[in-house]
């Protein structure tokens, strides 16, 4: 798993205001990556490129060495990346199990019982089988975004994006 950019640069109004541009990265397998700049410099813009929810006025992003355009963005994101968002982007009427499981789902997941697969993995970030039947909407923001964190490890992608995934975690958490 290789994701890379090429010359990618992204504006808003106009080119002559642009964010940013000629980003040449490369993000390897098996490491871990920050992306660091002051607010409104472009971080999340750059996650939503990379991630396939938008995609860049100029360059390219390629994933395992083809082109996002090429291996199509809806399957790049149901089948090779996984998303913790700053402000989580849980389904509201749902619990926080059916949330995970929701997702796992989607993307496919091989797990044979998926429902045990979440639990187990909601409980390791503390996060009970009393609680994971509730709606999300009745979690505290950090219980939110512990959900969050799982429902994107569950997914089992090879890819994970993260933004600003502890931004609403306590510091023991």
């Amino acid at each position: 798993m290789t994701l890379r950019t090429e010359q990618l640069g992204y504006w808003y109004q106009s080119e002559a205001e642009a964010l940013f541009r000629g980003v040449d990265l490369t993000f390897e397998p098996g490491k871990m990556y920050a992306i660091l700049g002051s607010s409104g410099s472009g971080k999340t813009t750059f996650l939503s490129l990379i991630t396939g929810l938008d995609t860049p006025k100029e360059g390219k992003i390629f994933y395992n060495e083809e082109t996002l355009a090429k291996i199509g963005l809806r399957e790049y994101r149901r089948k090779d990346v996984s998303i913790v968002f700053q402000a989580y982007n849980l389904l509201p009427y749902l619990s926080a199990l059916d949330n995970v499981v929701t997702a796992m789902a989607i993307a496919k997941s091989q797990q044979a019982d998926k429902k045990a697969y979440a639990l187990a993995n909601l409980a390791k970030v503390g996060i009970t089988e009393e609680l994971a039947l509730k709606k999300v909407t009745q979690l505290s923001g950090g219980q939110q975004q512990r959900v969050a964190i799982v429902r994107a490890l569950c997914c089992e992608h090879e890819l994970i994006v993260a933004d600003e995934p502890t931004g609403n975690l306590d510091e023991t958490t």
